[in-house]
């Protein structure tokens, strides 16, 4: 696609149009920030490390929300069985922040950000509002390249609201640090080649939330594949970053995992069953009888008639086979038996495995797109790609 105006005319209203579009996403966000229940516990982790015992934490982190929020947001903070429960007893409360904590990068972030004086309350929201502009950016930044500055500016807009970036710039939660994190490094692997900046940011995301380990294991473990069946030597830099990346994931993701007690089947069954009181006290054995039902339920609700309008992980998949369609062959063949580096076409592949582990792992269907969001992205960089002037591989630059 060729534009219409002058190079640099081009290129002026490109960054205009993006900077209108990120202040509207800014604008919505600060306006219309959601104070779901998580708000509380994210918040209490700064309180942990400077407050004497569970119920001086639990008095503080109550106590600075009922200052800075409205009566009604308050309120919708400590309504219902469950919310209810943590507000009424300290002990519960506190046994819960392990499922936060295990977001180490994110609670450190944040408890700078309170130490130099923002209140956590709107710490929190920065913390989803400034990584999923820095994730505009990199997109358009990336796409600039591949088409021209105004084909890029309107395919960043238009993946802001297919991708439901809106809702995740409001959100109390650390998605779209996370999604920073795993974008941040793939645009350094696949667009600038900067292999020991990719990795570093690949296992940052480990650490601001465990379940990137999905995707970052086996990418890393492609990357080597790749490297090694193009006879490249084993003594090189690249595959010492790889091999030293894939290893340093790993390692992070059961340290992390074992240090706050970690239990797979526990969150499942809190999360997507019963939330439990007082989590310590979970003993619950697993239970397939249960486990399926949660499955078929999830299936269901992603495969029935308006179950798009709970996840656009439809819209993405009909992407990706559109564009995986006429060039299928070839890209299995470059996985299989590589003869060029590691490609869009390539990572996409596995951007399949993620969606498929989190179908079976945790099918919490109506919160798909916030987990989602850097394969959302690959897939619409991937299908660009493919009508674009440049090769979407390592090797292009």
């Amino acid at each position: 696609m060729l534009s219409i105006l002058p190079k640099s005319l081009d290129s002026q209203s490109a960054a205009l149009l993006l900077a209108l579009h990120l202040l509207a996403l800014s604008w919505f966000a600060l306006t219309n920030p959601t104070y779901i229940w998580d708000v509380v516990p994210y918040m209490a982790t700064t309180f942990t490390a400077v407050a004497d015992n569970s119920a001086a934490m639990h008095e503080a982190t109550y106590g600075l929300l009922r200052q800075s929020l409205e009566t009604a947001q308050f309120n919708s903070l400590i309504g219902g069985e469950y919310a209810a429960a943590m507000y009424a007893s300290p002990e519960n409360f506190a046994s819960q922040l392990n499922m936060y904590k295990i977001k180490p990068l994110y609670v450190v972030v944040l408890r700078g950000l309170t130490a130099a004086g923002v209140n956590p309350v709107d710490g929190i929201i920065w913390l989803s509002l400034v990584p999923s502009l820095l994730i505009c950016v990199i997109l358009f930044l990336w796409l600039r390249n591949m088409t021209g500055p105004m084909q890029a500016a309107l395919t960043v807009i238009l993946f802001s609201l297919g991708a439901r970036m809106f809702d995740l710039s409001q959100g109390p939660v650390p998605d779209s640090f996370s999604a920073l994190a795993v974008i941040a490094g793939l645009w350094c692997l696949l667009a600038q080649r900067w292999i020991a900046s990719a990795v570093v940011c690949f296992c940052l995301s480990i650490w601001i939330r465990t379940n990137n380990i999905l995707f970052v294991a086996p990418l890393l473990l492609l990357l080597c594949w790749n490297h090694l069946h193009r006879d490249e030597s084993m003594q090189s830099k690249e595959f010492y970053w790889y091999g030293g990346g894939l290893a340093l994931s790993v390692l992070s993701y059961f340290w992390i995992s074992t240090v706050f007690d970690y239990e797979w089947w526990r969150l499942f069954y809190h999360t997507l069953i019963e939330s439990q009181i007082d989590i310590g006290s979970f003993a619950e054995p697993f239970s397939a009888a249960l486990y399926l039902d949660v499955l078929r339920g999830a299936a269901f609700q992603l495969l029935a008639r308006g179950g798009v309008f709970a996840t656009v992980l439809p819209l993405f998949l009909l992407l990706w086979l559109i564009a995986w369609a006429g060039t299928w062959r070839g890209n299995l063949a470059n996985i299989l038996r590589p003869k060029r580096p590691v490609s869009l076409a390539d990572v996409s592949l596995l951007c399949l495995v993620v969606f498929g582990a989190f179908l079976v792992l945790f099918p919490l269907i109506a919160e798909f797109d916030r987990f989602l969001t850097p394969y959302y992205a690959v897939i619409t960089l991937y299908a660009v790609s493919l009508i674009s002037k440049e090769p979407a591989a390592i090797s292009s630059n």
